[in-house]
């Protein structure tokens, strides 16, 4: 399966997940975005932010993050969904094929029901 395929099968299970939570969690859920976002940006190399070494294994930021967004703890939930559309976000901006513009335009949609931009512009933060 081809990485845009898989990540167009995950975006599904993501925005689920971070549509069903209750108000009060997806306020928490777009600041979260935000932060991911910000820290994703000012990372050395943002193409291994969130990534995860145990017993020699190494786990991509995006295999993290889709695994805990999948986790019935909220909070857990909420940080996985936070790391992966903070990954995917970025690793889509500014893609010149099809299919990564396509996935980029879903994630926005994905931050903009969330309020991710208005959140971090009435708090101060850096735009996602």
């Amino acid at each position: 399966m081809s990485r845009s395929a898989r990540l167009r099968r995950q975006l599904t299970d993501v925005e689920h997940r971070s549509l069903e939570l209750p108000r009060s969690y997806r306020e928490q859920l777009a600041e979260l975005i935000g932060r991911e976002c910000d820290n994703v940006a000012q990372s050395p190399d943002p193409s291994q932010y969130g990534m995860q070494t145990e017993d020699g294994v190494t786990t991509s930021g995006l295999d993290v993050g889709f695994d805990r967004a999948r986790s019935d703890n909220v909070q857990v939930r909420m940080r996985g969904l936070a790391l992966w559309i903070a990954l995917v976000y970025h690793e889509t901006h500014g893609a010149h094929s099809t299919e990564s513009e396509e996935l980029h335009r879903q994630v926005l949609r994905i931050m903009r029901e969330l309020k991710v931009f208005s959140s971090r512009l009435e708090t101060g933060g850096n735009e996602a």
